[in-house]
């Protein structure tokens, strides 16, 4: 699975190359985009109401070109369709999931698709400062929703509620607290504690009250927030020490579960 934002300014880019892959592309349009010639296997398909905010879905087994007239700009998801039978592995969805029901050259208004694809812009926007745990977690959102609203699943499965057992949940935070640099997949700690990502996931937030991706951001903080009040260490060596890509991206995140800036908080320590 991947995101792409692709933003092209200019008219007449041309004609594009098929890609045959046994995969899906979910197209989230930022700008209208309706001055183009689609063509599907060969055949002319009219497109439809591809206008800002509209989501198109596109089968890549299929013989797909555009020739394009029109600027575009859109946030992309990729999900090949192994990723949406990975989903039936515990249950979530049957495996016999073939398709993504949708009608070739037409849009849908999807507001669930459109925010998590929007949530995912500032870490396309700044790959450094993105965990990988928040990655994962918005490509699992993503499948889970389109398999459950798109695929051939009337409804998924209403699955076990519980948190985590006392083990996995230590098990869990343990791994967080010796990977702040966010290196950490989502599939590693579901491993760990055994279960399936969506499983771990859902159990995980049962038992904390937060997604994974959430609570490693409140324990860099924490972490943070232990340096500024013992060490005189500068902000640029915290940032590293906690995890950030550059100061300016501890400094929004601080400010933004704190309420004040490192250098503010770290001040009312020191009077």
């Amino acid at each position: 699975m991947a995101f792409l934002e692709l933003n092209c300014q200019r008219r007449n880019a041309g004609v594009t190359q098929p890609v045959r892959e046994d995969a899906f592309l979910i197209a989230l349009q930022l700008r209208g985009a309706n001055d183009f010639d689609l063509y599907a296997d060969g055949r002319a398909v009219p497109p439809r109401d591809f206008d800002a905010g509209a989501v198109a879905i596109f089968d890549l087994r299929m013989n797909l070109t555009t020739d394009l007239r029109d600027p575009f700009h859109a946030v992309n998801f990729y999900i090949p369709h192994r990723a949406l039978l990975a989903l039936g592995d515990d249950g979530d969805v049957p495996r016999h999931i073939q398709e993504l029901r949708h009608t070739v050259g037409s849009t849908v208004y999807d507001p669930v698709v459109r925010d998590l694809l929007l949530a995912m812009r500032p870490a396309l926007a700044n790959p450094r400062a993105a965990s990988e745990l928040f990655i994962d977690y918005l490509a699992l959102a993503l499948s889970i929703h389109l398999a459950g609203s798109y695929g051939n699943v009337a409804q998924l499965p209403r699955q076990w509620g519980g948190g985590l057992a006392p083990w996995q949940e230590r098990r869990a935070k343990e791994l967080i607290e010796a990977n702040l640099d966010g290196s950490l997949t989502l599939e590693t700690l579901a491993l760990s504690c055994s279960l399936s990502k969506r499983h771990f996931t859902r159990a995980f937030r049962q038992s904390t009250g937060m997604a994974p991706h959430q609570w490693l951001q409140h324990r860099r903080i924490d972490r943070a927030m232990q340096l500024l009040a013992k060490t005189a260490i500068p902000l640029s060596d915290i940032a590293f020490e906690c995890g950030f890509a550059d100061q300016s991206h501890f400094t929004r995140a601080f400010s933004r579960i704190a309420g004040v800036t490192p250098n503010a908080w770290r001040r009312t320590k020191l009077t």
